[in-house]
């Protein structure tokens, strides 16, 4: 059931968020050829910067989950109703202190503007952000519930619906009035239908669980939630702090174009961290449920699988990112949107750093350990800040990834798989950073080789007869556009076949591996017979 639950939630997810990045896609390219780049740096801009209200939430989510493992696995309806009911309340509270604090945020972060939109016209656009960060915390009670119930499916199947409404009226109203205020408004109105339908869904699925209970959660526990919640949010605060630094200090320095470009950039990076993220929050509860349930030997086994998995999947995005990302953004916005190789490189390799360690931190964030490394990612920021600013004059974009890169591998890199494989697995860590060098020098070699074949299509006329072969079923593209489309299917073939592969080919006889293909084969003769 676990495993079944697990590749349900995983496919819905990246089903989901597929849906999502074509329709971010189409809504970006709309939005920039409608309202222009500088308009697209605020959009880029202001988003990241509200981001940092969410800090007030406190990851008061990720340790709620945590919590509803065990009572779930005993069926203990009345525990479930007790934590919801606790998290409602809370929502609540952080929902308005969001609004306030946003109210007083919008002075300092509109009024030192100098880039000649209206100081009221921004400050509005700033609130209806707020707005949007408000109302996805509705409903986030019965949200929760879903995912540690291993049913995030469902919530990934609503916000799909949801999202593609979202994208459909916002191109609507660019293309009618031309409105970003319109704009952000689709967006809240979409969010508030998702929460409709998911408090629905909740009532019927679960009309058991008791939301108007007056049992209050025993000191012993909001103890220790509590304790989980600060150091949730000194991690927050660092993640926030180091990820709006870049966009802060590439805006104040390098001005609005440029952050538009960036910010195009690290959209597609976004939506590939969000399909990912997603496919093992959906794995996530089942393996909270592993922990609960099974012995240690066994859910280290599981854990090599999930870290190969991992590596999977990175092995294969970064020589899609690598390859694929200049013609692309090209087709999409413009080739005057592409940042150079150097700056491509790096944001890859930001991309990758962050990618591949997902499987230890959802080990970490299932086990509750949140508490022992919380002040140590303090120090983790300082480096990342240091460091992008004494690389960001000589390098420009490429030395704030740089810089990120540097902060993640001075501190969490070590820290988190030192406390998951020693108060987990009770084994030592050495084996995990074997494996990382191994990943990771592959990797390497993959992306390099894959680009280096797209460099020689195209100086061998391989792209030029792909281009003209396709000229009957793109009549309407121009020869350039027509050029870099098959340029972007020739690279993604290529980044299909050569890592997975190779993959085969190196790993084939590892336990890993057999592990992996066994729960393939498994799944898909259950499918067969349904």
């Amino acid at each position: 059931m676990r495993t079944k639950n697990s590749l349900i939630n995983s496919m819905a997810g990246c089903f989901s968020y597929a849906i999502i990045m074509l329709g971010s896609f189409i809504a970006r390219n709309r939005f920039i050829e409608i309202l222009g780049m500088e308009v697209s740096g605020i959009e880029s801009y202001f988003p990241r910067i509200i981001e940092g209200l969410a800090i007030v939430e406190m990851g008061l989510g990720i340790g709620i989950v945590y919590k509803l493992y065990k009572p779930i696995a005993n069926k203990d309806w009345n525990q479930v109703s007790v934590i919801l009911c606790f998290l409602r309340k809370a929502y609540m509270i952080i929902a308005a202190v969001v609004f306030s604090v946003g109210l007083i945020a919008v002075y300092f972060v509109v009024m030192p503007r100098q880039d000649g939109f209206s100081k009221l016209w921004l400050s509005e656009i700033f609130m209806l952000y707020v707005l949007d960060v408000v109302a996805s915390y509705l409903y986030f009670h019965k949200r929760s519930m879903i995912i540690a119930d291993q049913k995030n499916y469902i919530n990934n199947n609503i916000h799909t619906a949801a999202q593609v409404f979202m994208f459909i009226s916002q191109i609507a109203v660019l293309q009618i009035f031309g409105s970003f205020e319109l704009y952000i408004a689709c967006r809240i109105f979409s969010k508030l239908i998702e929460n409709v339908i998911i408090s629905h869904i909740f009532n019927k699925k679960y009309p058991f669980i008791n939301l108007k209970t007056k049992t209050k959660l025993p000191n012993i526990e909001k103890k220790d939630l509590f304790k989980n919640i600060k150091a949730l949010f000194i991690h927050k605060v660092t993640s926030y702090s180091t990820t709006v630094f870049s966009y802060v200090v590439i805006e104040r320095l390098l001005g609005l174009t440029v952050i538009s470009k960036y910010g195009s950039h690290m959209m597609i990076v976004l939506a590939l961290m969000a399909v990912t993220n997603e496919i093992f929050n959906s794995i996530s509860a089942s393996f909270g449920n592993l922990l609960i349930t099974e012995s240690r030997q066994k859910v280290y086994s599981n854990f090599n699988v999930l870290y190969f998995f991992n590596f999977l999947i990175y092995s294969f995005i970064l020589c899609s990112f690598v390859s694929v990302i200049t013609p692309f953004i090209s087709l999409w916005i413009g080739s005057k949107s592409v940042l150079g190789m150097g700056t491509i490189v790096s944001i890859a390799g930001y991309l990758y750093i962050y990618g591949i360690r997902q499987s230890i931190g959802m080990a970490k964030n299932c086990a509750g350990i949140y508490d022992p490394d919380k002040y140590i990612a303090l120090f983790g920021a300082v480096v990342t800040f240091a460091a992008s600013l004494i690389l960001l004059n000589p390098l420009g974009i490429a030395g704030v990834m740089i810089g990120n890169i540097v902060g993640i591998m001075a501190i969490p890199y070590w820290v988190q798989p030192y406390l998951v494989y020693n108060e987990v697995f009770k084994k030592s860590v050495k084996t995990y950073h074997l494996k990382f060098a191994l990943y990771t020098a592959l990797t390497a070699v993959y992306s390099f080789v894959c680009y280096q074949i797209g460099v020689w299509a195209c100086e061998n006329q391989i792209i030029s007869s792909m281009a003209s072969a396709l000229s009957h079923i793109t009549a309407r593209m121009t020869s350039p556009k027509r050029y870099l489309l098959a340029q972007i299917i020739f690279n993604m073939f290529v980044c299909i076949l050569v890592p997975n592969l190779l993959n085969v080919v190196i790993f084939f006889k590892t336990k890993e591996f057999k592990n992996l293909w066994r729960v393939a084969k498994s799944v898909l003769r259950k499918s067969q017979k349904q």
